[in-house]
């Protein structure tokens, strides 16, 4: 702001006590040929495939660190209900062992010739296959865990998006910034030759003893104002479109033009009742979305805890070919098949008291995001209302710079009139130019502002999100 009042007060440059003498003293410094100048000058800052805010926001969505890190997150949450849904997969076991064991005499039962002789076998081989299903599990808490993880990727997509639009939007500001700041260089840049070239006039009539040394210090250090001006908006102009490649990933040696001439006329919606744009932005804002999802799914993560306070009702079977068979009598050193099935009932105290804890855990963690949800939703509402009054102020002050310019320009035709007719100065001649120059940037501004504000207020109202 500081350096937009500086350009102001340098494009107030004319002596004025210069103003009381008479027009053939100095020559007429300028003609129709530099007003077309200016124009053309203009037209060639807004090149033919120039960057335009939306194509910036565009690039900036796809290399913004934000998006990155979203992006990996949606990436652990599809892994999380891939782990979720793998875990509705009857656990299958398997199991094979090899074990020498140390000899022990054969047991002999009865005396001899009627005794009998069992070997204790030293070498067991067990090859083993286990299966089991968690019945209640299937029942009451897999789907409700499922569901959680699905709702959680939904949300992790839908903050992507967010962040999308969010890195877009900044980078839309970030150009409109460097626009602004390239048109007040612009006119800095002219400004400081219009002083220039009456510096050179004043100190022609000062040499000739015309002008007094006091008119000649002003306007030196006039030209000092506008050099300084000038090197100010140079290196905001640098530092705004730095800012806007770190934004949107451009490289070092790729040249940014401006693309989206801003004197072109834009739509401005019209005004409409507060409570029914909020209503419209909480329902088109992705944040909202995210919210919504997140809280759905920690109600689900809830429910799936009820599971782990009930008792567990599971089913097995297990396979054995062992060798030798321990179900088998008297063992032998051979391999024998033998399998068994049931079910089971089991109930542990230490789950139920922490399934309580964990649901107490997960209800503060959705009251968090309720509460995420209320403040967005206010400042949705502030964000949303300053938006819109920016748009009319932006309109009521595009109205106001087009009468100033109109104003200007009639200023510089009577101006150039009463030259010719003798009846005017030259440094009023320039005092009008500087009129029309400064009436012209502020039109260029109040048209960048309308940009901006209507960009803000798309933005506040999740129109950017409809767009892509």
């Amino acid at each position: 702001m500081k350096i937009r009042f500086a350009l102001a007060a340098c494009l107030f440059v004319a002596t004025p006590a210069l103003a009381q003498r008479r027009p053939n003293a100095v020559p007429a410094p300028a003609t129709p040929e530099d007003m077309a100048a200016f124009e053309k000058d203009l037209d060639a800052l807004f090149a033919r495939g120039g960057l335009t805010a939306d194509q910036a926001a565009t690039r900036a969505g796809k290399v913004s660190p934000t998006v990155i890190r979203r992006a990996a997150e949606v990436e652990a949450a599809l892994a999380q209900v891939e782990s979720a849904q793998l875990a509705m997969v009857p656990q299958v076991s398997g199991k094979a062992s090899f074990t020498y064991l140390s000899p022990l005499d054969p047991i002999v039962f009865g005396t001899p010739p009627a005794a009998i002789t069992l070997e204790i076998p030293n070498k067991a081989t067990v090859l083993q296959g286990t299966l089991a299903v968690p019945l209640s599990e299937y029942l009451l808490r897999f789907p409700k865990i499922i569901n959680a993880a699905k709702l959680g990727a939904d949300a992790a997509r839908t903050s992507m998006r967010s962040g999308v639009i969010n890195a877009g939007q900044e980078a839309r500001l970030a150009y409109y910034e460097w626009l602004r700041a390239r048109l007040q260089v612009l006119v800095a840049e002219r400004q400081l030759t219009q002083v220039k070239t009456v510096l050179k006039q004043v100190q022609a009539l000062a040499d000739a003893q015309r002008l007094s040394k006091a008119d000649l210090m002003r306007v030196e250090s006039n030209e000092a104002q506008a050099e300084q001006a000038v090197n100010q908006l140079r290196n905001l102009a640098t530092l705004r479109e730095e800012q806007l490649r770190l934004l949107i990933g451009a490289r070092t040696d790729e040249q940014l033009a401006l693309g989206e001439d801003v004197r072109g006329s834009v739509n401005a919606p019209a005004a409409a009742d507060l409570e029914s744009l909020v209503q419209r932005a909480a329902k088109q804002r992705l944040e909202f979305r995210a919210l919504d999802l997140g809280i759905e799914a920690r109600e689900k993560q809830r429910d799936a805890e009820t599971a782990n306070k009930l008792p567990h009702l599971s089913a097995f079977a297990q396979a054995d070919y062992d060798n030798p068979n321990q179900r088998v009598f008297p063992q032998e050193q051979k391999f024998t098949f033998t399998w068994l099935v049931g079910a089971q009932l089991t109930w542990t105290i230490n789950d139920a008291l922490l399934a309580g804890a964990s649901q107490r855990r997960i209800a503060a963690e959705t009251n968090e995001l309720r509460a995420d949800r209320e403040n967005l939703m206010r400042g949705t509402r502030i964000e949303v209302l300053a938006a819109e009054q920016a748009v009319q102020l932006a309109q009521l002050a595009l109205t106001t710079s087009q009468k100033g310019l109109a104003a200007a320009e009639e200023g510089y035709r009577v101006r150039r009139e009463l030259l010719n007719a003798d009846r005017a100065t030259a440094v009023e001649l320039v005092d009008a130019e500087t009129d029309l120059t400064r009436a012209r940037i502020a039109a260029l501004n109040a048209r960048v502002d309308l940009r901006v504000a209507l960009a803000q207020l798309a933005h506040a109202l999740g129109d950017d999100t409809a767009a892509r």
